[in-house]
């Protein structure tokens, strides 16, 4: 107990002796410990946005009217008989569809893993108000079934889902696409296929969800709207579904590809770009904020390396007086682990202030989501991440130095001064 005692004094003796050689070694530890939680407060921020409004404002998972594919091509067709024919087949007389779509939809709510499902028919469209113009994805929806998958009612700023029903012939456009056809509630907005008649529609409603892509795109109507626009009479090409649980996204969809023949996507698989890009930022963040807190290491490392050799006499009188190597190696690494504890409890006090701070930092408009400030999360393992990562570091920058304090031979050191 009184050589436990006799290390802690130590301890405390060798971080108060020489305050600017410490402030340096906490500064360090303290510096890296700010830029790993504000650099992951960033990365959180951004992904957790961008999670959230996407299954808040698009379906978990989306049944579409084509069949699962085999995964064959090309490639596989070559490797096989060297020939590859390929011809030209004539289009089906009926495009695709979902056939018995209300019991498909009965027999999906009925799955323990789907909390609503909805049918809806899907299809590009010309948009065009004045001389403005603008390409977009129409959905025809039955709003009540509909709003059950989506809560569009949320993202609504002007107008009603249930005024889709009073105009007879309205739309609800996303604010993007509103705002480059110069439209506003109340005003006509034509529609048109590719080829096929124009449309008048009323605009009834302005959705603005936050998704850079869906408001410039997205154009709600009447399921029975858009069937007669795209003249498919009480056809369905789509089926949108939410889940309990949206973790559970992929594992449901290949469940019901499965069961039904019919292509299921996921809302990971819809954004498997953006997905990626943020896997990829994710391991970046981790290799930066690592390398951060190494070369914060090196700094105590070379700062207690320093003290062992300015403190050569104190070293040699603790061992003429009983103290043993062990006992040495202890203090300098209980030093380093003390540096690597003040930084921490600095650095994550100044990191909270600082992800603050960034929180209200304006910046221009993202191309995936709508913010107009800096986007971060300031969560709690941000801090545990980078202390426990600081801590051990600091921890292994005092095993070198402890290491040659404990073998230091008094004798040698005495008789060199003598």
């Amino acid at each position: 107990m009184n050589a436990l005692r006799a290390i802690v004094l130590l301890i405390r003796r060798q971080l108060t002796h020489d305050l600017f050689r410490t402030s340096v070694s906490v500064g360090a530890v303290a510096s890296g410990v700010v830029i790993t939680i504000a650099i992951n407060a960033v990365m959180s921020g951004f992904q957790t946005k961008f999670v959230i409004r996407t299954i808040e404002t698009s379906p978990q998972i989306q049944v579409f009217d084509d069949p699962v594919s085999d995964g064959r091509g090309l490639a596989d067709d070559w490797s096989e008989t060297g020939i590859i024919t390929i011809s030209s087949q004539p289009a089906p007389h009926d495009p695709p569809r979902i056939e018995k779509a209300g019991e498909l939809v009965e027999a999906l709510e009925a799955m323990p893993e789907i909390e609503a499902a909805a049918p809806s028919m899907v299809g590009s469209a010309i948009f065009s108000f004045g001389a403005g113009e603008a390409r977009g994805d129409m959905v025809g929806i039955l709003p009540e079934r509909h709003q059950r998958v989506v809560d569009i009612e949320k993202d609504l700023i002007s107008g009603s889902l249930s005024d889709l029903y009073a105009s007879g012939g309205g739309v609800i456009l996303g604010k993007g696409m509103a705002d480059k056809l110069g439209a506003t509630t109340g005003d006509f907005v034509t529609v048109r296929l590719s080829s096929g008649e124009p449309n008048s529609l009323r605009v009834v409603g302005i959705l603005y969800t936050g998704v850079t892509f869906t408001d410039l795109r997205i154009a709600y109507m009447l399921l029975s709207v858009a069937q007669r626009i795209m003249q498919r009479g009480r056809d369905i090409n789509r089926i949108a579904i939410r889940l309990y649980d949206f973790d559970e996204a992929l594992e449901v969809a290949d469940e019901i590809e499965t069961l039904t023949g019919k292509r299921a996507v996921a809302w990971q698989e819809a954004n498997t770009h953006i997905i990626s890009l943020m896997n990829t930022n994710r391991m970046l963040t981790n290799i930066v904020s690592i390398g951060v807190l190494i070369v914060a290491g090196f700094g105590i490392l070379n700062v207690l390396m320093m003290t062992v050799i300015d403190k050569l006499d104190s070293i040699a009188l603790m061992k003429s007086i009983g103290y043993s190597a062990r006992d040495i190696t202890i203090a300098y690494l209980g030093l380093g682990l003390a540096v690597g504890l003040l930084g921490v409890a600095v650095g994550c006090s100044l990191g909270y202030y600082v992800v603050e701070i960034l929180g209200t930092v304006p910046i221009p408009k993202l191309a995936v989501v709508d913010t107009e400030t800096l986007l971060v999360n300031n969560l709690p393992r941000h801090y545990i991440l980078a202390g426990g990562i600081a801590i051990l570091v600091s921890m292994l920058a005092g095993v070198l130095p402890a290491i040659r304090a404990g073998r230091l031979d008094p004798v040698e050191i005495l008789r060199g001064h003598s």
